[in-house]
């Protein structure tokens, strides 16, 4: 997996990186980018429209509120972080996103 978090030219970089040979490319919002309102939306559909190989992650900023936009975006793997740890109940967070990435929502 190659993280594309802080490249500058995305649709460039990402057409580079999937020639490699690389199973996944991620896009990635860093919490700098996410305090001003940023996600990785936008990022995933550039580099789902340039990749032809390799298949597409998302992380950065991806909680509950924000899973159901992230789900529709079609990426092949979503990755949770802070969206999970940072709550109380870790494990109920985990199962209901869970639940909402297996039927789609």
């Amino acid at each position: 997996m190659v993280d594309m978090i802080g490249v500058k030219n995305l649709e460039e970089r990402a057409k580079e990186v999937d020639g490699f040979g690389v199973d996944y490319i991620c896009v990635h919002t860093g919490y700098d980018l996410q305090a001003v309102g940023k996600n990785s939306l936008e990022d995933l559909a550039t580099i789902k429209r340039v990749v032809k190989n390799a298949k597409t992650a998302i992380a950065g900023g991806i909680k509950l509120n924000t899973l159901p936009e992230v789900i529709k975006a079609k990426p092949d793997l979503i990755i949770v972080g802070g969206g999970i740890t940072g709550q109380e109940d870790k494990r109920a967070v985990a199962a209901e996103m869970k639940k909402m990435i297996q039927q789609g929502e």
